[in-house]
């Protein structure tokens, strides 16, 4: 792995959030490779291996190439975490089985968006090497023919590249808010 991505991967990762990882991770890779019918891209081969199954710093977000209808207004979006060779819920064989018969072969999860949605991982035709959005209200492609994919970056590396440090701001104008108490909170 290049070492410029390596350093960034080592800044953008939580190093607080630990997750377990299976021995023999490289026999899940040529598992996750037979089931996909291909093999997978070596710079995400060498991430899964070293990083996967890792959550990134809160406040590290990316912009993506085209803007799906659940991104933020200020442009930016952030993963929850990245799915790994792991014994937990964010274990990739398990998450690939779970979106096996709605994504298809071309594409494959590798991390977790906010609201249920996926960051994916092109594997075939056009899609080969680039990073997508997954929007789960549909399942591939809505009834007009548009796909719910959205293009974030052009390879994986590009990917990690993007993850620069952002707070978003949050403009609460306290007057907006209403406290409703219940009345049995009043009673004794």
């Amino acid at each position: 792995m290049d070492k410029g991505l390596k350093s960034l991967l080592n800044e953008i990762i939580d190093t607080e959030m630990v997750v377990s990882k299976k021995e023999n991770a490289n026999k899940s890779i040529v598992t996750i490779e037979l089931i996909y019918g291909v093999k997978l891209p070596l710079e995400y081969k060498e991430f899964l291996l070293e990083y996967g199954g890792c959550f990134l710093k809160e406040d590290r977000m990316y912009q993506p190439i085209e803007i799906a209808p659940v991104i933020h207004k200020d442009g930016f979006d952030s993963i929850g975490g990245f799915y790994g060779i792991t014994n937990d819920t964010y274990d990739i064989e398990v998450v690939i089985q779970t979106y096996l018969e709605i994504l298809g072969t071309d594409i494959m999860p590798i991390a977790d968006a906010d609201g249920g949605d996926l960051i994916c991982l092109g594997l075939k035709d056009n899609y080969r090497g680039k990073i997508y959005y997954w929007y789960h209200e549909g399942e591939k492609v809505d009834e007009d023919g548009k796909e719910y994919f959205y293009l974030i970056a052009n390879s994986f590396e590009e990917f990690i590249l993007k993850f620069t440090p952002h707070k978003r701001e949050t403009n609460v104008n306290l007057d907006d808010i209403e406290l409703f108490l219940d009345e049995d909170l009043f009673k004794d």
